[in-house]
């Protein structure tokens, strides 16, 4: 060790306080001691014995195999540091009842690793801090003229990962899961580009004459008129053997009553009151015989090797089209932006950033 200049205290091996301002050569540094009356009594001569060989002698060279981080010899301060963790270790020790160093198993450092990862605010870091110190521990008093015995830690054996507190969860920002392999998101990623690209602008389209039909069928009001349109506009389906507007529901085809009622210029109500009656008795079970397509005249400007990609958009279809849109984009906007959804409160941003996408 290099002393420090100038007059400072020289503590001797018996007394109770250590004062390690000898080995702080910056004056500007705080000046530490080692207080050995804190120390039940039980581990004070054998700590002390430790102490002793850490501030004189190097770490034995056997110990060092596998840390390449450690230091071969403590400053001051790390001195200090490992030594009021030291008196840590011997409080636990007196109050579970063990009456020296030598008394110590395998199974209490087990133990006192359980205890230190249970404290409030535990952390790994602070965790392997305290091991290694006890580490040394082992090391410098198996080292001495007058070792007590300690035995090795398991922790220098098999590693201290099972030892410390659990990982803590992902910060602001950072994912806990796995990313996608590129050979599954690289498909992905390009069928959802071409979708946003190809198809997004006939979708929109789509969506916008879906939303007027329904509020213009919504908002028709019936009169003799639209009732007269809609006897007509039934008796040529029949008379022709021609196709009902439908939707699959519940496992069968069902008139698509709204679609219908922007068709003719009628209002929903009028078609359901009209069905029901004796002139229309068999209506329904004729629909379910003749379904037929709710073409939307929406033109269809995306291309699949050089084609349409469909002859005509459905009106029923126009839902599940909207959200494989808003799957893409957000699959999209996740890969670009890096977020996952379920992770603080990714998916509602990405489902935002979808919607003004659209």
């Amino acid at each position: 060790m290099i002393l420090a200049p100038g007059p400072v205290p020289i503590s001797i091996y018996g007394d109770d306080v250590w004062s390690l301002a000898p080995l702080i050569a910056n004056p500007s540094a705080s000046r530490v001691g080692v207080d050995w009356s804190k120390f039940p009594d039980a581990f004070r001569e054998e700590m002390r014995m430790a102490a002793w060989m850490m501030i004189n002698t190097a770490l034995p060279a056997s110990v060092l195999v596998g840390h390449p981080a450690w230091h071969s010899r403590l400053g001051p301060h790390g001195i200090y540091d490992t030594v009021r963790r030291w008196q840590r270790f011997a409080h636990w020790l007196t109050a579970q009842g063990t009456s020296g160093l030598g008394a110590c198993t395998a199974e209490t450092f087990t133990a006192y690793a359980a205890h230190l990862a249970r404290r409030p605010g535990a952390t790994r870091n602070d965790g392997t801090k305290e091991l290694v110190a006890l580490t040394r521990l082992w090391a410098f008093d198996a080292a001495s003229a007058h070792p007590a015995g300690l035995v090795k830690p398991p922790w220098h054996r098999y590693g201290v990962d099972d030892y410390l507190p659990a990982t803590p969860g992902p910060g602001p920002g950072e994912s806990s899961r796995e990313p996608i392999a590129p050979a599954t998101m690289g498909p992905l990623l390009i069928w959802a580009l071409r979708v946003v690209d190809d198809f997004a602008d006939d979708i929109v389209s789509a969506w916008t004459e879906m939303q007027r039909l329904t509020e213009q069928a919504e908002q028709t009001v019936g009169t003799r008129e639209s009732m007269g349109r809609l006897r007509s506009y039934l008796d040529q389906l029949v008379e022709r053997r021609a196709p009902v507007p439908t939707r699959w529901h519940k496992g069968e085809h069902q008139i698509s009553m709204t679609y219908m009622a922007a068709l003719v210029g009628c209002s929903p109500k009028q078609i359901n009151s009209h069905l029901r009656t004796e002139r229309r008795a068999g209506f329904r079970d004729y629909a379910r015989r003749h379904p037929g397509p709710c073409p939307l005249a929406t033109p269809i400007t995306g291309r699949v090797a050089g084609q349409p990609w469909t002859e005509a958009i459905d009106f029923t279809e126009v839902p599940q089209l909207m959200r494989h849109l808003s799957v893409t984009c957000f699959i999209v906007l996740a890969y670009l932006t890096g977020m996952r959804p379920g992770e603080n409160g990714a998916e509602l941003h990405l489902m935002q950033h979808s919607a003004r996408f659209k």
